[in-house]
């Protein structure tokens, strides 16, 4: 025997921010396992790592919430292996990754990881303060399923990028608001972007060297 319910009403329906997508909804990300939430996502937040440094990385602390999911399962469900290889620079379906802690010390990278209270919303944070002799930057992502992932702060800044856009960051000694003004003044012919962002970091607020 079959029950129905009557539908929500439409002021109760949540809107989706996030459409579903065929291929991470359904099919999954082409990467190496076990677990997309946690490998393919890790991987893709530690290329974002190494892109912000320029590829140039001596040290890395890891930071996982105690209260949050990869306190436990970073190691076994591919998250520590994620980020490795996305320090390093691999794809996710590369057949290296099951040796990244390896080949993440054989190129001279120093890596710490800590279980402690971020106080995180999400239980799939991620934080990573990287380091090289000249710089250093502090970035928070998160995993939101399917191998995607959200950078959700970047040197105590907040910000939003998911990784499928080319974007620049901008350090400024003032607040910044010249530079959003002048950019968003700027007329930019019709089909060129799709969206766009101005992230302007100020850099008395960053921890960059």
């Amino acid at each position: 025997m079959f029950t129905s319910s009557k539908p929500l009403p439409l002021d109760q329906i949540e809107t989706l921010t996030n459409h579903p997508s065929i291929f991470n909804d359904v099919i999954g990300p082409v990467m190496r396992g076990p677990s997309s939430s946690h490998c393919a996502a890790a991987l893709r937040i530690g290329r974002i790592a190494r892109d912000l440094m320029d590829a140039r990385i001596e040290e890395v602390l890891i930071e996982f919430d105690s209260h949050g999911s990869l306190a436990t399962t970073h190691d076994s469900q591919g998250s520590d292996m994620g980020l490795f290889g996305g320090l390093l620079g691999w794809e996710a379906a590369d057949e290296r990754l099951v040796r990244s802690p390896q080949a993440i010390q054989e190129a001279g990278i120093s890596v710490q990881i800590e279980i402690k209270d971020l106080g995180a919303k999400h239980p799939s944070t991620y934080k990573l303060t990287l380091k090289n002799s000249t710089e250093q930057h502090t970035l928070t992502a998160i995993s939101t399923g399917g191998g995607m992932m959200e950078v959700v702060e970047i040197d105590g800044i907040e910000l939003s990028l998911a990784g499928d856009y080319f974007e620049t960051l901008v350090y400024v000694d003032s607040n910044g608001s010249e530079i959003v003004k002048r950019q968003r003044d700027r007329k930019i012919p019709a089909g060129k972007h799709k969206r766009r962002q101005d992230h302007s970091l100020k850099r008395s607020e960053c921890a960059a060297g």
